[in-house]
């Protein structure tokens, strides 16, 4: 196996590659595929095809993104005309910009209300691998002081996430982190893991089972796409494989419901 300054020189070669030279990836994600694959692969070159290849299912570009320092103008000006239609409006609009957040659009309000009505308003809210999940606050109808931490391995959309919480009055709580690697120990009412689940056992299996044990919330609430992206494929029985495998081993209380094409449980601990 490699040496640590060697994973380190092949993590900066990847991380200074065209395609993600500036995204702020954290060189530990890069360095934990690195050492995974080289305990299966003896070939150097395989194993950077391989760790590529799994960097971009993580990264997704084809989920979709935004020119993030137009967005950050847009937000800007949207909040100085002090017109929460504006602002809707254009979170709307770039929410509608990822897939992941594009498909929960027709509903968006009944989405949280959904939730809410389960585990009541919180205080405190976790979003792992948060995506755009946050711009999606102006419909979330949540108290004045909430307290929202936010986690993405993508330093663009993070920096967004915080410039959009400070214009709205919260405190910048969203971080770049690899939550798999540095699990948040922040108490909280909540957490959210949206669409993510399935990509963190590509990434990592068994992953979901150690991150969903070591959060400190009262509630965990998991979503999965009931199709995949070519919507022929109906995924639920590999969901409730992936999602009751984890929690009959607990006595976690869980709630399932259907939300257009997104399976929502809803997880006391």
């Amino acid at each position: 196996m490699k040496t640590n300054p060697d994973i380190r020189n092949l993590a900066d070669e990847i991380l200074q590659s065209r395609k993600y030279r500036g995204l702020g990836i954290p060189i530990e994600t890069v360095m934990d595929l690195l050492q995974q694959e080289l305990k299966r692969h003896i070939s150097q070159k395989q194993v950077l095809r391989v760790v590529r290849r799994k960097l971009h299912q993580i990264m997704a570009p084809y989920l979709g993104d935004l020119d993030y320092a137009q967005a950050r103008q847009q937000l800007e000006g949207a909040f100085q005309t002090q017109d929460e239609v504006k602002i809707r409006l254009l979170c709307r609009d770039l929410l509608s910009q990822h897939i992941s957040t594009h498909e929960r659009l027709p509903n968006l309000s009944g989405f949280y209300e959904n939730i809410f009505q389960r585990v009541g308003k919180p205080q405190t809210i976790l979003d792992l691998a948060c995506g755009l999940n946050p711009l999606a606050l102006p419909w979330m109808n949540l108290p004045e002081d909430i307290q929202y931490h936010a986690y993405d391995i993508h330093k663009p959309r993070i920096e967004l996430i915080n410039r959009f919480f400070e214009l709205s009055g919260l405190e910048p709580l969203a971080e770049v982190r690899d939550v798999l690697l540095t699990t948040p120990n922040q108490r909280a009412d909540v957490a959210f893991l949206l669409k993510e689940p399935h990509r963190l056992e590509l990434r990592r299996r068994g992953s979901n089972r150690e991150l969903w044990a070591a959060l400190n919330v009262s509630y965990l609430i998991i979503s999965l796409p009931r199709y995949g992206l070519s919507s022929k494929f109906n995924l639920t029985e590999k969901i409730h494989k992936l999602v009751y495998g984890i929690t009959d081993n607990y006595s976690w209380q869980i709630e399932e419901s259907l939300f257009n094409d997104e399976i929502v449980f809803c997880i006391e601990k």
